[in-house]
């Protein structure tokens, strides 16, 4: 039996559309949440934009969806036929990964001493340095996880036993965003390539188990008692609150048509480490560009990211590069374990993170987290497979003569 990706790029992007880009609309023009913490405030700046913004808003966002598919249908016109997914054979670097699980344990207990004020303390005690260790350790985790479920071999239970650590201290310090990434990452892969894929009310199941524990997440850090109310509310907020710098965007500013992305291209200098050298001088914010917004909580939508950037020409042909580029890694994803890795780990950060992150962030995950520092480590994997045989070879000639 043929076996294809079941939740792929099209359906995470249209998730995450509706979600950041839609949803707090709907929250604006209607009274849900009444009453609920910020949601005055919310409803202040919504208010306050002008009418034919909305509409522009509107037209732009819807732009892009088109924009999107017609990308990854571009691609399609090139290469019109999918490869059936299989299991991909082992190599030289296999045999190294339980290792790796290993060191990746010993990390965290370093991570989780570091962080020893901010474990199970939600919001109280927040500290996002703390979070991005473990939020990038989870990543890493997630990789070479990964790596071995879509191969014919066993999967290391230290890698297992990681990611649930980790993810339940990420779940303690107020973060959910990287434990969402997660579950998506397991769906995509209990879809796909696994032997025995899941059906739609096992997805549907698992779906609504991340719904609760991440609500329950929310309240709990939030210091509430649990209904259905306020896990709604827990849920709906993020992107409603990520879209006020979207509102307040739209009442001081005027939207380009086309912009030289300074922040996008300045944006790569992230990838190089602060140990190594300090580039963040260097970078230009979105806010740096000449525009004023407000984002409380630390989050910018895409909207107003996209705008800034390359205005509203440029942004509707960045996202049909996106759909474009997406389909392409899906279709490498059918042929090379390395890039089917690659390609489910950008697929589960599409319905929230690519949504409500700026460049800053997503590129360092996409080219540094998911591409280059796991790529080294399974170069160095399969460099001391190599060297290790070359040694016994030598051993043995030695031997024999």
């Amino acid at each position: 039996m043929k076996k294809y990706y079941l939740i792929d790029h099209k359906w995470l992007f249209l998730f995450g559309f509706i979600f950041y880009l839609f949803v707090p609309y709907s929250v604006g023009i209607s009274s849900i949440f009444k009453g609920f913490p910020g949601m005055e405030l919310y409803r202040g700046f919504f208010d306050k934009i002008p009418k034919d913004k909305i509409q522009v808003y509107v037209l732009i966002s819807l732009s892009w969806l088109i924009a999107f598919y017609l990308g990854h249908f571009c691609f399609k016109l090139i290469q019109p036929k999918k490869a059936s997914l299989q299991l991909f054979p082992t190599n030289s670097a296999d045999y190294g990964i339980p290792a790796v699980g290993i060191l990746l344990l010993f990390v965290l207990l370093v991570f989780t001493y570091l962080a020893r004020n901010s474990v199970f303390g939600g919001y109280a005690s927040y500290d996002i340095a703390a979070r991005g260790k473990m939020s990038t350790l989870l990543v890493v985790f997630n990789f070479f996880l990964l790596y071995q479920l879509v191969s014919v071999q066993k999967v290391s239970w230290f890698l297992i036993s990681g990611i649930v650590l980790t993810c339940i201290l990420l779940l303690s310090m107020g973060g959910r965003m990287y434990v969402f990434q997660t579950l998506i990452i397991v769906l995509i892969y209990k879809t796909s390539f696994a032997p025995k894929r899941w059906k739609i009310y096992q997805i549907l199941l698992v779906a609504t188990a991340g719904f609760f524990i991440g609500s329950i997440s929310g309240i709990w850090r939030l210091g509430g008692s649990y209904n259905l109310a306020k896990a709604a509310y827990s849920f709906l907020a993020e992107p409603v609150f990520t879209w006020i710098s979207t509102s307040t965007f739209l009442i001081a500013n005027k939207i380009p048509l086309i912009n030289f992305p300074s922040n996008f291209f300045t944006s790569f200098l992230n990838l190089i480490p602060n140990t190594v050298v300090s580039l963040k001088p260097y970078i230009v914010s979105s806010q740096g560009m000449g525009y004023s917004y407000l984002s409380p909580l630390g989050a910018d939508s895409i909207w107003t990211t996209y705008i800034i950037n390359f205005g509203v020409i440029g942004s509707f042909f960045f996202v049909f590069f996106t759909g474009f580029m997406l389909n392409l890694l899906r279709h490498l994803s059918e042929k090379n374990r390395f890039w089917a890795v690659y390609y489910i780990l950008v697929c589960g950060m599409l319905p929230f993170q690519f949504f409500r992150d700026g460049f800053y962030i997503i590129n360092k995950q996409l080219f540094f987290n998911f591409l280059f520092f796991p790529g080294v480590i399974l170069i160095v994997l399969k460099l001391i497979r190599y060297l290790n045989r070359e040694s016994r070879a030598v051993y043995k000639y030695s031997e024999a003569s």
